[in-house]
């Protein structure tokens, strides 16, 4: 139960308008039975107010990629195949699901989102050189090469903000060893 208080004392103290620093060091002593390895997980995974405004146009250009994709891929299957109105759920099987959710969970700022979205999209990029090598063949489909392009830029644009907004603290050890490890966030805005 110590750990769902924690985590709401985080996001509480996070839109404050607190450092990372701050809520971790605040947090570790309120909640003395909960690791701190635990805790520095929770508050590396969250976006403070600062982080939130400086990189909202990143955010919304990811956001914008996300929907962009989805929406290609309904009207490419719906150009393709057509959809027949005898089904009810036509249009609802045809939008990727996947990207909905995905979307979703970014707009929240979920952190652990962001790096494995933009992996899974980075490693698209293997397909997309050989999308280039087709560009100037007869009958290659431009579509597929746009999509797989909008495909990389959706995981570099997550990557580059899982780096700025969710950066791992440096763990610091007690040189004696007496006491737990201490994590350092880095500073933000300067």
């Amino acid at each position: 139960m110590s750990n769902k208080r924690m985590r709401t004392k985080v996001d509480e103290l996070l839109s404050y308008g607190m450092s990372k620093q701050q809520v971790f060091d605040l947090v570790v002593m309120e909640f003395p039975e909960v690791k701190p390895g635990k805790v520095a997980d929770h508050v590396r995974y969250r976006p403070t107010l600062w982080a939130q405004e400086r990189y909202r146009t990143a955010h919304l250009g990811l956001l914008a990629l996300i929907v962009c994709s989805a929406v290609w891929r309904v009207i490419a299957a719906v150009m393709e195949h057509g959809v027949k109105l005898d089904q009810a759920t036509a249009y609802v099987a045809l939008v990727p699901i996947a990207s909905i959710l995905a979307g979703y969970v970014i707009h929240q700022w979920h952190g652990q989102v962001f790096e494995w979205v933009g992996w899974g999209n980075v490693l698209s990029a293997f397909g997309m050189f050989k999308g280039f090598r087709t560009l100037f063949e007869d009958g290659a489909d431009h579509g597929v090469l746009a999509l797989k392009v909008m495909a990389v830029a959706i995981g570099a644009l997550s990557l580059y903000l899982a780096r700025k907004v969710f950066a791992k603290p440096m763990q610091q050890k007690d040189p004696m060893g007496q006491a737990p490890p201490r994590y350092v966030f880095a500073a933000e805005g300067l």
